[in-house]
């Protein structure tokens, strides 16, 4: 490693810290996100916390950044929304959450937008995402009972240069009173020393703390809803793919039919060319390490293996 990285991974660690500061010391509270997310996880991160690598610290530096982009666009448009504001519950103070961005109109509706970055932008927003949501607009709606509430989601793909806002969201009374028990379980593990729950979901591969995760123990695996959701999206578009490829062969094959194996012809719109591409020559990798193991031995190459995914209907 080079001086100018080792000194940028120093760095990169104090400015985590700086952008967090306003989120004060989350091992004395339980957040949107804890509550959003896998109880384990939120559990683990206080008593076994992990120190980030880098590439982490990136992300969560692309996170801060996103804010500030997104806060300045707001500002550039005329609009000051609140940034950050903390809202504890009332009855249990442990639980609460801030506020990425709070918007109060002249007629007193309050509206929250909750930014998130992301390598591609989904279809729909993952549960993740809605719960923290939902418990962040019940709190608000605690604090200010007569007020008319709406929230959204605002994700952001910086690479792709893309957003898009899932919106129209409103309070449920139900859905944040199983969060808000949620988050009591949550403490509740943390002051007695109980096991958590585990709730598998997307976010899994990210988790430190996955290697002895019961959720991913031989024959316990239980598909989340939202990974099944994307299963059979890849399901479909598998099927389709294999009916556009279908679909290209026919039509490669009736453009032939009348172009032959060596044409060259144009059109007020596009250009075709065909053309025969002659054999060529291959090695038969078996027959010669059976034949010349020493030879072979001499010009074989490692292949860079890949992962594999199998879907299947039942």
């Amino acid at each position: 490693m080079s001086k100018l990285q080792a000194f940028l991974e120093k760095a990169l660690k104090e400015k985590n810290r700086l952008s967090s500061q306003h989120l004060g010391d989350r091992r004395t509270y339980i957040g949107a996100s804890d509550i959003g997310g896998c109880p384990r996880k939120a559990v683990l991160a206080r008593t076994r916390p992990v120190e980030h690598d880098a590439a982490t610290l990136l992300k969560f530096a692309r996170g801060h950044a996103a804010e500030d982009l997104i806060h300045g666009i707001f500002q550039a448009g005329g609009l000051t929304p609140l940034r950050e504001m903390e809202i504890r519950h009332p009855e249990f103070p442990d639980l609460l959450c801030h506020i990425d961005f709070l918007f109060k109109a002249k007629s007193g509706r309050l509206h929250v937008v909750e930014l998130k970055t992301t390598n591609g932008l989904p279809e729909t927003p993952y549960g993740s995402w809605v719960d923290q949501l939902h418990f962040q607009m019940g709190l608000l709606a605690l604090s200010y009972p007569d007020a008319d509430i709406g929230g959204s989601i605002l994700a952001i793909d910086l690479n792709a240069g893309t957003w898009h806002e899932f919106n129209s969201y409103k309070p449920d009374e139900i859905t944040f009173n199983l969060l808000v028990a949620k988050g009591r379980r949550i403490k509740a593990c943390l002051d007695t020393g109980e096991t958590p729950d585990v709730e598998p979901g997307l976010l899994c591969g990210y988790c430190p703390y996955r290697t002895d995760c019961p959720a991913f123990l031989d024959g316990a695996i239980v598909i989340p809803d939202e990974v099944k959701t994307l299963a059979h999206s890849h399901l479909e578009a598998t099927e389709q793919k294999k009916a556009v490829e279908k679909k290209v062969n026919k039509l490669k094959q009736d453009v032939l039919s009348f172009t032959g194996t060596c044409f060259k012809g144009t059109s007020d719109s596009l250009f075709i060319n065909a053309s025969e591409v002659g054999p060529s020559e291959t090695v038969d990798a078996q027959l010669l390490k059976n034949r010349f193991p020493e030879v072979y031995q001499q010009v074989k190459k490692e292949r860079a293996g890949f992962t594999r995914l199998d879907i299947k209907p039942i």
